[in-house]
């Protein structure tokens, strides 16, 4: 090509921007990515970018649909299981595929897109419930319903093995033992009971602490509507104090969020260091940190979707030590795992106590059980995930 003649636009470029916001999305959220950053990913301008969608919601809808896509094709008909987890696997390790785009940004769509868009993914994974019917016929329905889930979640924590770097083959090999695991549980839910009668809520109580008030609010309100949505003044309306007197606790709302990650990492420390204390077996220990991470994740979910997700919009100077926090303690329970598998590397052991931390961050929103009743199952798909055996009596730490 001479210097100075045009150049074509590529016949994908409608594609190639789908893309390009998929991983704009994933990396920074809905809210803190713009059309600029997409259309500068795929070297065309903003005015550029609108012939092909006319708005952002509209570029989320694609990417969250190039993400169905993807599971459709993952997920095919009359594949056995063991093949089917492979293929999965595979697939899901190839740079450049969506992952979890799906379960993070589909509260931002308008309803009626959410809606349709909830249909196909949930027939999308129809095919691996069928194969796990086909491999269990002792499942009931509200088992195969939920070990369908929990079988994709695990298939879903593709970046647990490419953030440590673990190879790609023995990755999918980890992955798929994994989630082999989950799909042979023999019974994640508990045996159906009586419903429990009505009680109608007749009130909480709330913190008297004006700015304790103002932290649970705004977990509340990070994990019901995201970060960007929510402003200073929803959060001191929720906690029933004006916005300036707000402002006398928190400079501003990346500070909150910061302090309420930074808080959530102190408890689950906290507890960890119980664990730590009171025994000097390894696989006592993850068993006890186990038990306390579902717990915590039980009773504080929304806080927990704050420090999972929520990082990207903390200051950047605030960032480090949130980062280093959260390193030590994977750090922490990938030593225990280490000392009762000895068959794993570092690598695969920070892999797998990120992956099975994820699924249960996941599962909790697709077990049809009450609060109550959730946490036998979410620590049954820790053990599978991590590959270790229930050996010890963590009952004390369930109440």
């Amino acid at each position: 090509m001479t210097e100075g003649s045009p150049q074509r636009r590529p016949r994908n470029r409608k594609q190639l921007i789908v893309a390009a916001a998929a991983r704009q999305f994933e990396r920074k959220g809905f809210h803190d990515t713009s059309v600029a950053d997409i259309a500068a990913e795929v070297g065309i301008t903003g005015p550029a970018l609108y012939r092909h969608f006319r708005s952002k919601s509209d570029l989320l809808m694609a990417a969250i649909e190039l993400e169905i896509d993807q599971i459709e094709r993952i997920y095919t008909s009359d594949t056995e299981l063991p093949a089917l987890l492979g293929e999965a696997a595979k697939a899901l390790l190839r740079p450049g595929r969506v992952n979890t785009l799906w379960e993070r940004s589909s509260p931002f769509l308008e309803s009626e897109a959410r809606s349709r868009l909830a249909e196909r993914h949930l027939a999308a994974l129809m095919p691996l419930r069928a194969a796990l019917l086909r491999a269990r016929s002792d499942l009931t329905e509200a088992d195969a319903d939920a070990l369908t889930w929990a079988v994709h979640a695990v298939m879903n924590t593709a970046r647990a093995f490419e953030r440590v770097k673990v190879d790609r083959e023995r990755g999918r090999r980890l992955m798929v033992s994994a989630a082999t695991a989950v799909a042979e549980i023999p019974r994640l839910l508990p045996v159906a009971q009586e419903p429990a009668p009505h009680t109608p809520v007749v009130g909480v109580l709330s913190f008297a602490s004006r700015r304790e008030a103002a932290l649970a609010a705004a977990v509340h309100l990070f994990a019901e509507r995201g970060f960007q949505a929510v402003g200073m003044d929803d959060i001191g309306a929720a906690a029933g104090i004006s916005g300036p007197t707000l402002y006398h606790h928190f400079p501003g709302k990346s500070a909150i969020l910061s302090h309420i990650i930074l808080r959530c990492l102190e408890a689950l420390n906290f507890d960890l260091a119980a664990a730590l204390s009171s025994t000097d077996d390894p696989a006592e220990a993850l068993e006890l940190a186990l038990a306390s991470f579902v717990r915590i994740n039980v009773a504080q979910g929304d806080a927990l979707v704050a420090l999972t997700t929520g990082i990207v919009h903390v200051q950047e100077e605030e960032r480090a030590p949130i980062r280093r926090a959260q390193q030590d303690y994977v750090n922490e329970w990938a030593v225990l795992l280490a000392a009762s598998r000895k068959d794993l590397s570092q690598a695969d052991t920070e892999a797998l106590v990120r992956a099975a931390q994820r699924v249960i961050d996941a599962m909790r929103h697709h077990l049809p059980v009450r609060k109550t009743e959730q946490r036998q199952p979410l620590r049954r798909l820790g053990h599978a995930v991590l590959g270790i055996e229930e050996k010890f009596d963590t009952a004390d730490l369930l109440v």
